[in-house]
């Protein structure tokens, strides 16, 4: 469960930090060219995990380059997530917040306890990114 963005800073895992739109714009290019890498690969039994995982690391670097224009380092998956839903509620739903943290946790399992990915969950995955990372390079534009 993603808990409030300020329980987050609390704890430390968000520290704050001077904005800064260089980095911002390193770590979205850095999500595209993983997503263009992702898509390249073929999606089987063998390879959805790290097609996942990967997909996931796209969107989670975009959505952490909002964070670095707004003066934030997360040390947390769910602190990125926090804050998505605390600064972009207006451009990331419930739903979107929703699916942010089921691939999450699809994620974790995978890399942490070895957890199978269905197909399915892979394709997915890189939608979401996909869209993830459209919307960050439209927000990024109007800064």
């Amino acid at each position: 469960m993603i808990n409030s963005f300020e329980n987050y800073l609390e704890l430390g895992k968000v520290k704050r930090k001077t904005p800064d739109s260089e980095e911002a714009k390193a770590l979205l290019e850095q999500s595209k060219e993983r997503m263009e890498y992702t898509k390249l690969k073929d999606i089987n039994q063998k390879t959805a995990k790290f097609v996942l995982q990967d997909s996931y690391e796209a969107a989670r670097e975009a959505a952490q380059s909002l964070m670095s224009i707004h003066g934030f380092k997360p040390y947390s998956h769910e602190a990125t997530i926090s804050f998505i839903k605390k600064f972009y509620k207006d451009n990331f739903n419930e739903e979107d917040i929703h699916k942010f943290d089921h691939f999450r946790q699809l994620r974790n399992n995978s890399v942490y306890r070895a957890a199978r990915v269905m197909e399915e969950d892979a394709k997915s995955s890189i939608l979401f990114a996909k869209m993830v990372i459209q919307r960050v390079q439209l927000l990024l534009n109007k800064k």
